[in-house]
This record gives structure tokens, C-alpha cells and sequence, in this order.
């Protein structure tokens, strides 16, 4: 795949499902990435892994990212996948939350390379799509070996490796080892992605310095699709902008969860569209009060009426 500014969207569980997928694509989000899909719970056709996978028709080019500790798992996962018309697969080896390390999955695979090894090989050798790798660098300070291990992952045959340049016990805090994304970029032929605080074109500036070759958004993106035209030297959304876009995002969960799950998905996305606008936090704690999509939009509406002086 060909991109022209390599502004991608990071797979983040619990948001980045097509409806936020589709608004980032339309500011400039040129590849996005799934939730993150437990690899046995996609084998046992478990509802919460399958749900994932739905997309529309657009939704492209859409890359699948899968979490397991199981070389044989990830492999079924992937053809899987592949069946279901993804157009690659990225292998997290970065997740640092507990559910997941708990099961020498995430980040924990980064502890133990020769296991890691066998799990991405399975993976290359089971499909015919691009394969990649998102990493940490490392769990903690001590062991920081994100180069060693995407060296591993280069022979076997991965197309891309991403970098998120904080420890497992750095979490998202403090800010990231940048000097791990050049030695990543100087050590394998493959392109490398920076993930982590792009926020502004500064960021992508001085990853882009570091020998990055792609810049992937996530927690800047929740609720600010805009932030890829920003990047692009766009300007940022009008307060109309975002009343439309709040009111379409809060269609799109309903179609795809139903009306009362799909009001409460949209609960993790007020506070950032609002972010910055007078009375945001009165809004928020009265639409977090809301279960029905009808009285959430008449919210929406009032709200951004009120910053204009116009009637709803």
C-alpha cells in the first residue's frame, strides 16, 4: 500500500470500531486499524470478537490486529481474517493492560523473544497478507530490546513494524524513549510506524527525523477526528462542525450496537468533542444521565445552540 502523509489510526479497544474508523477516515486517516481482537475468542466465534470484524463497505484499507499467547491460535486467527477480506494483520505485542499480560499476551511477549518468534512466523507463514507488529520498547527500563526483537520479526518475513516508545511499567505516562524510534529505524530495513503523543505536526516532525515512515494517532483522535486535517495543515472544527459530526458518530453506534448500547458507547466520546467549549462540563453530566438516542441528539442540539444563540 501506498500512502501520501501515512496517517494512521491506532487500533484502541473500545473505540476504534467503524463508526469512529469512517469519521477519521474523511479528516485524513489514510489506514486504520481494528479493536484489538482476542484471537481465542475469534476461533470460538465469541459475539464481543466477532462484532469487531463488522465494517461497511468503505471501511478501507482496514487492517485486522489480533492479541494471543498462542502460536497455533494466532495462525487460525489470521486465515480467519484473511477469509474475511482484511487487507493485513498486525500481531499486538505492545497491550500493557493486566487482562492481557496476564495471559503472556500484549507486552509479555515481548519478555520472552524465541516465544514471540515462533507466534509471528505461524502468522507469516499462514497467510498471503502484509504482516506487522506493534511493540513497546520493552517491559521496563532494564529490558528495553524492541530492536532485537522487530530484528527477529524482519527475517521471518513481517512487512512493517510499530513502535510505541514507552516500557510496560512506563504505561502512558511520562514522555516516550524517542531515542528507541530512531534505534528501531536504524536497525531494520522494514518501515517503521511511530505510535505514541502524536498530537501536533511538531510530532510528526520530529518522528519523521527519527526515521519513522508512518505516524499512527490514537487517544488524540477520541472524540477529535479532526486531528488528521490538523496534521495536514488544516484548520481545526468549527462548532458546527462538531454538533454534526457528535450527532452522526451517535448514529453510527446506535446502528451498529443498538439504541441503548449504542447511547452508551457514546458516553466515552462526549467529554472530548466538547473539550474547550463553554459549559461543556454541564453538558456533560446531563447527557451522561441520557439512555436514549432522540433525548441524547436533543441534547447535542441544545448545547451547541446555546454557544451560538440560536434557537434548536
Amino acid at each position: 500500500m501506498v500512502f501520501k502523509a501515512a496517517l494512521f489510526l491506532a487500533p484502541l479497544s473500545g473505540y476504534t470500531s467503524w463508526p469512529m474508523r469512517m469519521l477519521c477516515r474523511e479528516q485524513g486517516a489514510e489506514l486504520c486499524y481494528t479493536e484489538m481482537i482476542s484471537a481465542a475468542g475469534l476461533l470460538r466465534k465469541a459475539g464481543s470478537a466477532r462484532a469487531i470484524l463488522k465494517r461497511p463497505e468503505g471501511d478501507r484499507p482496514l487492517i485486522a490486529q489480533i492479541f494471543t499467547s498462542s502460536a497455533s491460535e494466532a495462525a487460525q486467527a489470521a486465515r480467519v481474517l484473511e477469509d474475511e477480506g482484511f487487507d493485513g494483520i498486525d500481531i499486538n505485542m505492545g497491550c500493557p493492560v493486566k487482562k492481557v499480560v496476564g495471559k503472556g499476551a500484549g507486552v509479555a511477549l515481548m519478555t520472552d523473544p524465541a516465544k514471540a518468534l515462533s507466534l509471528v512466523e505461524a502468522v507469516v507463514r499462514s497467510v498471503d497478507l502484509p504482516v506487522s507488529v506493534k511493540l513497546r520498547a520493552g517491559w521496563d527500563a532494564s529490558s528495553m530490546n524492541a530492536c532485537e526483537c522487530a530484528s527477529l520479526f524482519e527475517a521471518v518475513g513481517i512487512d512493517t513494524v510499530v513502535l510505541h516508545p514507552r516500557t510496560r511499567t512506563d504505561m502512558y505516562r511520562g514522555t516516550p524513549r524517542w531515542g528507541e524510534l530512531e534505534r528501531l529505524a536504524r536497525t531494520v530495513k522494514i518501515p517503521v510506524v511511530a505510535s505514541g503523543d502524536i498530537r501536533g505536526v511538531e510530532d510528526v516532525e520530529r518522528a519523521r527525523s527519527l526515521g519513522a515512515r508512518a505516524f499512527m494517532v490514537g487517544r488524540g483522535a477520541i472524540g477529535n477526528p479532526w486531528i488528521f486535517r490538523q496534521l495536514l495543515g488544516g484548520g481545526p472544527p468549527s462548532l458546527e462542525e462538531r454538533e454534526d459530526v457528535m450527532i452522526r458518530h451517535l448514529d453510527a453506534l446506535c446502528s451498529l450496537h443498538g439504541s441503548r448500547l449504542g447511547v452508551l458507547h457514546m458516553r466515552k466520546f462526549l467529554s472530548p468533542y466538547v473539550k474547550g467549549v463553554q459549559g461543556a462540563a454541564r453538558f456533560r453530566a446531563q447527557a451522561c444521565t441520557i439512555d436514549n438516542p432522540k433525548a441524547l441528539e436533543a441534547a447535542v442540539r441544545d448545547f451547541f445552540a446555546s454557544q451560538t444563540g440560536k434557537a434548536p
